[in-house]
């Protein structure tokens, strides 16, 4: 376990993520974990985990917090609200923190110190902006789709939850350079079992006009 070094510590931070809109609830959390257990994101990356986030918040590690990719991916699915104790909306909490992030960001161009972050925030708007991806902002990350895609059954990375999920952080060279993008069909059992109706095949379409636009040529293997 790492040694937390004092002076790293914002003994403030969880007071301002406290004083956002909805960020209130993170005062409350006790670190039962009950979060943790009900996340799906947790099934895309186990580095994004609610219970250790909202922790590190506690214990004033700003830095750590805000560099994580947990706030930006958190989805409305309210699973972790159902079975918290303490009745921490989790989601509201990360929104509070995403705000925090972007008063930092804001800052930061003020004074012309913003580091490159390698993401494209704008990415997820360009989508939604076409008409194939409209309905991206509907999808919670039930992960319904990826359970019912035959194309996961030629290889287990070909998940169309988890290039959403890239598109949301804004990691763009991921989604473009996976697979799934291009190979999806249009067999539309993703749709069928989709409690939010989205078309997956239609939001892949969008994201492959977007790659061509943009002249992405994948690079061949080494």
């Amino acid at each position: 376990m790492a040694v937390i070094d004092s002076r790293s510590v914002d003994h403030s931070f969880k007071y301002q993520i406290a004083k956002e809109p909805g960020g209130e609830g993170i005062l409350k959390c006790f670190s039962c974990g009950a979060c943790t257990a009900r996340c799906p994101e947790m099934e895309v990356n186990n580095e994004w985990n609610p219970r250790v986030i909202i922790r590190k918040a506690l214990l004033g590690l700003k830095d750590e917090v805000l560099s994580s990719e947990f706030f930006w991916v958190c989805s409305a699915h309210y699973r972790c609200l159902e079975k918290c104790p303490q009745k921490v909306n989790v989601k509201e909490v990360m929104n509070a923190v995403r705000n925090t992030r972007l008063y930092e960001e804001q800052a930061e161009d003020a004074t012309q110190t913003k580091p490159q972050k390698g993401l494209d925030f704008q990415f997820k708007y360009h989508i939604v902006d076409t008409p194939e991806g409209k309905n991206l902002y509907e999808c919670f990350s039930c992960g319904t789709c990826t359970a019912g895609c035959p194309e996961r059954e030629l290889d287990p990375l070909y998940s169309p939850r988890r290039v959403i999920k890239n598109v949301l952080v804004g990691r763009k060279d991921a989604v473009f350079s996976n697979k799934f993008v291009e190979i999806c069909s249009s067999h539309h059992r993703c749709l069928t079992q989709c409690p939010q109706g989205v078309e997956i095949p239609k939001l892949m379409n969008a994201i492959r006009n977007i790659a061509i636009r943009e002249g992405y040529q994948r690079k061949s293997p080494s």
